[in-house]
């Protein structure tokens, strides 16, 4: 069958998009004449228009099309319209089925997620787990890293940015202190990144920077107003490809388990990553540059949303000077 348009379905979270990039350019590499359309949630576009990793993108907006059935229809006739001849869903749910009637793509290829090892297999990484929905179309790849490329507007305006704030050649790094509302179980100790940050300051000689998205802006100004040296936020400031031009220029960031984690990792910053109820094992950061810090403890990991024991033991076991150490290791002291 030849395949000359691809639709490349992928909205939701930034995590779980970044980790489908390997699969997305084996795909290009497959069928390198083809034109492969990108679907993403609303915001996601800004990483992908203008790359090479799309030659189309299209903005998904689940909560815009749950309240009007007459435009998710009409997005799935517009599916329509381009007369997919492959539809990868790497989504999936009823919605995308329905897609993907609608759309009458020749073929599709549908994600499934790896939810309990066999005996004998091990634990797939998320993007392997991702990858593995190429295999029917003979692709199969091994991962060792995420490529997502800055966007060079992106970059100059973090540059104008950075100058505006008077930083200069001092080294950067960034600190991500929350996962939002939805899962409070992956979130570390606000003092302890207070704490943090001004060690980080006095003992390697590094700017702080906090990121975050504006939801954040409140836990992040309360982080800072507990510490005693200076720091600057940009919550709720930059959009994604503006964030990752950022992430771009930091030596190292420290996060849990969140978009901005593998946002990073996928610029090659290196990263600590907090874990305590996620499995690093599938949803670890990817890349050489890349240290986890958990603790081996009974309930680790329990994939809850919320502490099941209301302890948060887990996270409130990775110490302040666990981190330190940890950045120590990855970036140079002054």
């Amino acid at each position: 069958m030849s395949i000359e348009r691809i639709l490349f379905y992928k909205p939701g979270a930034i995590g779980d998009f970044l980790h489908t990039l390997p699969s997305l350019k084996a795909l290009k590499r497959a069928f390198p004449a083809a034109e492969v359309t990108v679907v993403v949630s609303p915001g996601q576009e800004r990483l992908v228009q203008g790359t090479t990793l799309a030659d189309r993108v299209l903005v998904y907006s689940k909560e815009h099309f749950k309240k009007s059935v007459k435009e998710f229809l009409s997005f799935g006739l517009q599916l329509r319209r381009k007369q997919f001849d492959l539809f990868v869903d790497m989504q999936p749910s009823v919605r995308s089925w329905v897609l993907r009637k609608i759309s009458r793509a020749d073929r599709s290829v549908v994600y499934r997620k790896q939810k309990r090892v066999v005996p004998g297999t091990r634990r797939l990484h998320a993007v392997e787990n991702f990858m593995k929905t190429l295999e029917p179309l003979g692709i199969s790849e091994a991962i060792d890293c995420i490529e997502l490329p800055i966007i060079p507007e992106a970059a100059a305006k973090i540059d104008r940015f950075l100058a505006e704030q008077g930083i200069g050649q001092q080294p950067l790094v960034a600190l991500n202190c929350s996962v939002g509302a939805a899962r409070p179980s992956r979130n570390w100790l606000p003092e302890r990144f207070s704490e943090l940050a001004d060690r980080l300051a006095n003992e390697l000689g590094v700017f702080v920077i906090f990121i975050g998205g504006k939801e954040d802006r409140s836990l992040v100004e309360g982080v800072m107003a507990a510490m005693h040296t200076r720091a600057i936020t940009t919550a709720g400031t930059f959009d994604l490809a503006e964030s990752a031009a950022l992430l771009a220029r930091c030596k190292c960031l420290v996060s849990s388990d969140t978009g901005p984690l593998h946002l990073a990792t996928a610029v090659q910053t290196a990263t600590i990553g907090l874990y305590g109820s996620t499995d690093p094992r599938r949803a670890g950061p990817v890349g050489k540059n890349a240290r986890i810090l958990t603790r081996q403890l009974p309930c680790v990991p329990c994939e809850e949303k919320h502490c099941p024991l209301g302890t948060m033991a887990c996270m409130s076991a990775i110490s302040v000077n666990d981190v330190v150490e940890a950045v120590r290791k990855l970036i140079p002291c002054r």
